[in-house]
Order: C-alpha cells, then sequence, then structure tokens
C-alpha cells in the first residue's frame, strides 16, 4: 500500500501553473495536499479527507500553504567578509573601483584560499541551513572565490557534500572568469580558465562569467561559451550588464544561455534577444539596494515582451550579503512596482526555469518535489504587507519537516 502523507486543514493553498511558457499564480482554499515518496501526488478538498485512510495526517491549522522559495543565483560557498568596504562605499568609492585597488572579490579569494575544505563546508552548510528555515528549497550555487585550479575545486567539492548531505536541490556552477588573481592579466588569466575548463566537467552543472567593464568581455563570453558546449556543459550563465552596458547579455542570449543575471544596463536590443532564445532574466534587487544603486532593470519591459524573470538573493559578501528570500520579495515588490503575484511567481517558477527544473520543483504540483512552506499567517500578501518579519512557521523538503540541527535533512 502507498504510503501517503496528507496535509489537511490549509487555509490557502498557492500553486504556481502555466499555460504554455506563461505561469500564473493559482489560489485554492479550504484543501488538502498529499504527498507521497517525497512528492505531490494531489489536491483534494478539505470536506474529503475523512472518506480516505492515510499513513499520516498533519493538520496545518488553517494556514497558507506556498511553493518553496528557489534561490537560483548564490555565492554560498565562501569565507572571511567585506564589512570594511561598507565605510568605503559610503565614502563615494565604486564597487569596480574598490576591485581594481585590491579589494572587493580578491579580498574573498584570499580568505576563501586559506580556509580548509571543512570549514568552507561547515560555513556554507550553515548559510543553507538558515536560508531552509526561511523558506527557500532549492539553491544554485557558484564557485569563483579561487581563481585557482585548487580553490576552484575545492569550493565545487564543498557544494558536491552539501548536495549529497543535505538531500535538496543544488545547481553548481563554474565561475572560473570572476575576476583575473593578483599578478595575471585578464587575458592570461582567461586562457588559464580556457584550458582547464574541461577538468571542471564532472564537479560543476554549468558555467559563469562575470562580464563587466574591467573584468571580461563579450568576446570573452563568446569563447567561453563555445568552450563549455564543446566539452559538454549544457547550463550556460552569465554575469551582464549589472554595472554598465558591454553587450554581455545580448551575447550570452543569442549562445543559448539558460540565464542572464543583474540586467541593470540592458537595452530593448537585448529585451528581444533574451525572448527570442528563452533565456531567464535573473534580477537581484538585494544586490542594488545594499550597493545603493539607483539604476535598476527594466523589469516591466521584460514582463511585456514575454521575457520569463526570476528573483534570487545573489548571496555573497560584497555586494548582497543576505540569505533571505523573503527579504528579495519585499525588494522586488517596492523597487519594481510589481505585485505579489508577479514576485512570488519569479521566486519560484522563474527561478526554477532558471536551473531547468521547473517541471521538478517551484509549482508545488502533482508530480513535483513536495516542497513548500507554512505561513504563520492564512493570506500569503503578509510575506509583503508586514516587511521585515519571517512569516515561515515552518519549511518542509521533499515532504519531510526541517527542524533543527539534529534532522537529517542538515
Amino acid at each position: 500500500m502507498e504510503k501517503v502523507t496528507c496535509f489537511r486543514n490549509i487555509g490557502e493553498l498557492i500553486q504556481m501553473q502555466s499555460s504554455g511558457d506563461v505561469p500564473r499564480l493559482a489560489r485554492k482554499t479550504r484543501c488538502a495536499l498529499l504527498v507521497s515518496q517525497g512528492r505531490v501526488t494531489r489536491v483534494i478538498r478539505e470536506s474529503e479527507v475523512h472518506r480516505q485512510d492515510f499513513f499520516k495526517v498533519i493538520d496545518l491549522q488553517g494556514r497558507s500553504v506556498l511553493p518553496g522559495l528557489v534561490d537560483c543565483h548564490t555565492h554560498l560557498i565562501h569565507a572571511g567578509d567585506r564589512k570594511d568596504e561598507m565605510d568605503l562605499r559610503m565614502a563615494g568609492a565604486s564597487y569596480m573601483e574598490i576591485h581594481q585597488n585590491g579589494g572587493g572579490i580578491l579580498n574573498t579569494v584570499k580568505a576563501t584560499r586559506q580556509a580548509t575544505e571543512e570549514e568552507l563546508y561547515d560555513r556554507a552548510r550553515l548559510r543553507v541551513r538558515r536560508m531552509m528555515a526561511l523558506g527557500t528549497t532549492a539553491f544554485e550555487i557558484k564557485s569563483g572565490y579561487g581563481l585557482d585550479l585548487d580553490t576552484e575545486k575545492k569550493m565545487l567539492r564543498v557544494g558536491q557534500r552539501l548536495r549529497k548531505n543535505l538531500r535538496v536541490p543544488i545547481t553548481l556552477t563554474y565561475l572560473g572568469a570572476h575576476a583575473a588573481p593578483k599578478g595575471k592579466t585578464i587575458d592570461q588569466y582567461f586562457e588559464f580558465v580556457m584550458e582547464h575548463l574541461p577538468e571542471f566537467r564532472n564537479l560543476a552543472d554549468g558555467v559563469d562569467i562575470f562580464c563587466e567593464k574591467g573584468v571580461f568581455t563579450a568576446a570573452h563570453l563568446r569563447r567561453l561559451f563555445l568552450h563549455a558546449k564543446l566539452v559538454g556543459f549544457h547550463q550556460l550563465r552569465a554575469h551582464v550588464d549589472q554595472l554598465s552596458h558591454q553587450g554581455g547579455c545580448y551575447n550570452a542570449a543569442r549562445m543559448g544561455a539558460i540565464s542572464c543575471d543583474h540586467l541593470e544596463h540592458i537595452t530593448p536590443h537585448d529585451i528581444r534577444a533574451l525572448y527570442l532564445s528563452g533565456t531567464t532574466a535573473v534580477l537581484m534587487p538585494g544586490a542594488t539596494f545594499f550597493l545603493g544603486g539607483k539604476k535598476i532593470p527594466p523589469v516591466h519591459a521584460l514582463i511585456e515582451a514575454g521575457v520569463t524573470i526570476a528573483l534570487a538573493t545573489g548571496c555573497n559578501p560584497g555586494s548582497s550579503p543576505s540569505c533571505n528570500m523573503q527579504t528579495v520579495l519585499g525588494l522586488a515588490q517596492s523597487m519594481y512596482r510589481i505585485t505579489p503575484a508577479q514576485a512570488l511567481i519569479a521566486a519560484t517558477y522563474g527561478s526554477a526555469r532558471a536551473l531547468d527544473s521547473h517541471k521538478d520543483f517551484g509549482g508545488l504540483l502533482p508530480g513535483q518535489r513536495a516542497d513548500f512552506m507554512v505561513l504563520k499567517t492564512d493570506d500569503h500578501r503578509d510575506l509583503f504587507y508586514c516587511f521585515g518579519e519571517n512569516f515561515v512557521e515552518s519549511t518542509y523538503s521533499a515532504g519531510r519537516k526541517v527542524k533543527d540541527e539534529k534532522d537529517p535533512v542538515f
């Protein structure tokens, strides 16, 4: 007999359904969610619960249930922090000025190289655990703070351990082309990345590049993507047009990028390329907010053009040191002037699509992973209305409640 767990007495159930490539938020009330072997089997009316026998019945006491949030752009594996740079920025230094003077990414590279694999694992595991408590149930994690073979591989091995031990969906991305280490020019280091790219095929699911003025160019991006395809990478991502317009978005989209991320300075030409390629636009309002930027992506132009948008924390020690996707939802609504429904779709379905996993999770639909969060309220809009509060009462990963450090999920 199939062991079915019934989550009953749901006051409000939110699912992300799609017609073709157009997602929409579906709301059901007074219902129950049936889960078997970690996946959703179906949704029934609350009045039907007493007519059936279940392996286990969990009463959610009229609360709101939403798909788990998906964080599709993070730099969770790193050591050290960059708190001192906050004062420099308040004094007028820009992100790239700090980087060009030996700070920024290079500061984190130094700390990450010095950390042991076990130290990196423990810190990253704690970050993932905090994020799950806040409602995030799937993650993308990049390397990029090694800028050498040993440390980049060490970071990705940590990512593989997290995926195996925590039993949550984690996509790993090799971001070797993040910056040039001390003693190397951009072109010298890029040739090093190209030469050793095949060595990362069994460590990462995809590749990424930071295409920006003073770092890597659109020409570098094209070469990296072509080589990545040849050695067998299927997920191509790019940090593009964040601080200035460099043509990275257009080139990445035309070459089949699964996502283009940041996008503060994209043009209508870039937006059309994103739509035609089916590339997801990953937006990170937390980074814009933390860096004090006034330029935001043309979000409504993206939506009107039919481009799928996603939301992510971009969690990293320099430009967005936050693990909280709930904060991202609130910032997106306020900064982008989008509705709660649009923000939730972007942080679940959209972000899952940016990971090419929207059929497996992100919608809380029959057949998908039973990854969801139970709120402390019966109205999902409280996530936006009462900003600054943690409205997640509990998080479920594959139908199992995420409890505390003793729970095997950690």
